[in-house]
Order: C-alpha cells, then sequence, then structure tokens
C-alpha cells in the first residue's frame, strides 16, 4: 500500500516539510534542521531530528516507495539530472516522484523543490543543496486512477523531466496509460492555456494542483494562481535569476515576494534567513476585505521572467494552522505592481 509516512513512520494523510538553510537557528545546523507539519500537529514544528537522519518522514516514505512490490511503479521527475547529464531542453521546471500500485489501487505525490534528488534510491540530499532552503509536500491519493489523472495533466501541462534510471514501471501498465506516456516522454501535447485538476486525499482533503505549460507564457503566480484562488498572495521562491526580482512584474495586480523569513521557536531562538538563501517555492494566500480563506500553495515554479516559458505547477489546499505559522515567519515584504515596479 503506497502512502504518505509521517515522523513515526506510520500511515499519514499528507504532510509538509521546509528544510532550513545551514547556520540557521541552532549554531550546529548544518543544513539538515526542518519543520514538520501533517493534520495532526498543533503548529508547524522544530523537528527532533535532521533531514541527514533515518527516523524522519522523508526517510520513511522515499524508503517505503522504494521497496514496494514489483506490483507497484514510480515516476521520479526532476529539471536536473543526478548525474548532471545534460538536461533535456523544454522540459518543465518540476521536481518530485508520483507513485502508483494497481493492485492495493493506492498512489501518492511527492512535491518539492531540491534539484538532483533523490538520488539512488536515498534520501540523503546532493552535497551543495544543505546550504539551502527546500520544502516538500506528500499527499496519499485516494486510489490508482488518481494518479493518472495527475500524469494526464502534466503530459499537457508541466511536461516534467522523467528520471528513466530511478525510475519504474510495472509490466502490468498498459501503452496507453498517462503513466506510461509519461515515462517514456512520448504523447506530451502542451496546452496554450494553463489547467487546475481539483482531488482529493485519501483521508479527504481537498486539493488543487495548478499547472502551465512553456507556451502559456505568463506570471505563474500573478497571472495565474492568485486569479483561480482569488486571493492576493505572498510568495517566498528562487529570485536569483538573470532577470532581478525588482523587474520581473509586467501584471496590472500586486503580490508581495518575501525578503526575509523568521521563525521563532523560543524566546532565545530564531530560525531566520534571507530569500537568498531558499530554494524553496511557497505561498501563503493575503488575508483581506476579498479573502478569508487560509490557503497554502507550495510549487516548482519561482516567481522570475524565465520561468513563464518553463511549465510546472503548484498544490494549493486551506489549513488556517499551516498558514497562521508561514504568515508569521513573513516578516519582511516587498510589494510589486504595476504602479510600483521597483
Amino acid at each position: 500500500m503506497l502512502e504518505a509516512k509521517n515522523q513515526q513512520g506510520d500511515p499519514v494523510d499528507w504532510w509538509f516539510i521546509y528544510k532550513t538553510p545551514e547556520h540557521t537557528g541552532d549554531k550546529g545546523n548544518k543544513g539538515f534542521d526542518f519543520f514538520y507539519f501533517d493534520p495532526i500537529s498543533a503548529a508547524l514544528e522544530l523537528s527532533p531530528v535532521g533531514l541527514d537522519q533515518n527516523n524522519q518522514a522523508l526517510n520513511h516514505t522515499l524508503t517505503s516507495i522504494f521497496n514496494t512490490p514489483d506490483s507497484a511503479g514510480y515516476l521520479v521527475y526532476n529539471d536536473e539530472h543526478v548525474d548532471k547529464e545534460e538536461n533535456k531542453s523544454g522540459k518543465g521546471h518540476c521536481k518530485g516522484i508520483l507513485a502508483f500500485d494497481k493492485t492495493t489501487d493506492s498512489a501518492l505525490l511527492l512535491l518539492h523543490s531540491t534539484p538532483r534528488f533523490p538520488a539512488n534510491e536515498e534520501s540523503t540530499l546532493p552535497d551543495d543543496e544543505e546550504i539551502y532552503g527546500q520544502t516538500f509536500i506528500c499527499i496519499s491519493l485516494p486510489d490508482y486512477q488518481s494518479a493518472n489523472q495527475i500524469a494526464q495533466q502534466m503530459l499537457y501541462q508541466q511536461n516534467p523531466q522523467v528520471l528513466t534510471e530511478s525510475s519504474r514501471i510495472p509490466s502490468s501498465l498498459q501503452d496507453d496509460e498517462p503513466l506510461s506516456l509519461l515515462f517514456h516522454g512520448t504523447g506530451v501535447n502542451e496546452s496554450d492555456e494553463p489547467s487546475t485538476l481539483r482531488f482529493k486525499s485519501r483521508g479527504g482533503k481537498a486539493f488543487l494542483l495548478i499547472a502551465k505549460s512553456r507556451k502559456w507564457g505568463e506570471d505563474f503566480w500573478l497571472d495565474l494562481v492568485s486569479p483561480v484562488l482569488k486571493c492576493d498572495l505572498v510568495v517566498e521562491t528562487w529570485r536569483r535569476g538573470t532577470v532581478t526580482p525588482l523587474q520581473d512584474d509586467r501584471s496590472k495586480t500586486f503580490d508581495e515576494d518575501t525578503l526575509t523569513l523568521d521563525f521563532k521557536i523560543t524566546p532565545s531562538l530564531t530560525y531566520g534567513w534571507p530569500y537568498t538563501k531558499d530554494h524553496a517555492k511557497w505561498a501563503t494566500a493575503l488575508k483581506n476585505s476579498t479573502n478569508s480563506l487560509p490557503w497554502v500553495c507550495v510549487a516548482d515554479l519561482n516567481r522570475m521572467v524565465s520561468q513563464e516559458k518553463r511549465g510546472g505547477g503548484s498544490l494549493c489546499f486551506q489549513e488556517s494552522r499551516l498558514w497562521e505559522a508561514l504568515k508569521d515567519a513573513e516578516v519582511k515584504l516587498h510589494q510589486l505592481s504595476q504602479d510600483n515596479p521597483s
């Protein structure tokens, strides 16, 4: 049975992990400290163990995926190859694992922000990725067909680079199934228009998978996610491309970009870092007179002009406790708008 695993290795409906950059918080943090949240969490909590240890949710989940029987399959996709061989041009800027098992009618989706991960069926982070903040979200899907529905959207929108050497498909998989087409890189038909896939986790939590192809060519956050959710957003993403973050907005509306984050653990311990140390991709809704919903989004795409020509997506859901924790950490923001581009 494919399902997300919690910090103790037990089945859980979904979880969220926020890895901190190195040298933040505790002086001994080598970049493996992380915050954890799942449906029974009272708040976003600092994990007592790091991502370099085995007894944590990410490792438990990956181990369960890679140790599934031959009836199960998994597609590992990443815009950067593990061995740094040439990446396929035109593929989406997206990273994750889509696992499925028709025999047990189960599946899961793991979406994350870490390049060249996972490698060799292990949860060890690449050597240079402990430097930066990273996000991970894992969802237990309701059934096998849900994985095919997500794969179908990926064929038309994200068009991920599937790392076939790190993936596995069962012999029972039909050639015309979206999962098979995605693995083989056939049947890709990128759409000019974005799409939103609505689905529920095995436990019944509602998610939106908002996605676009490289053909759409607009600002993913301002022109797609914000209108779909009908709210303004505070966005935290990697913004160190050839175009600076202060030049990247041509929208008639506005969002806010996070410049610094502070997670206060105790009066004497705070994990804080600037956006230049964060490779995570997430957003929270701004609550105001037009929106009162606690939207949280965990994504593939950065808010940079170059990303307008890349496929990718975002998982969005309502979760008040997680929204509150992320909102409280957003201590310094920069508003970008057509009237205030700098």
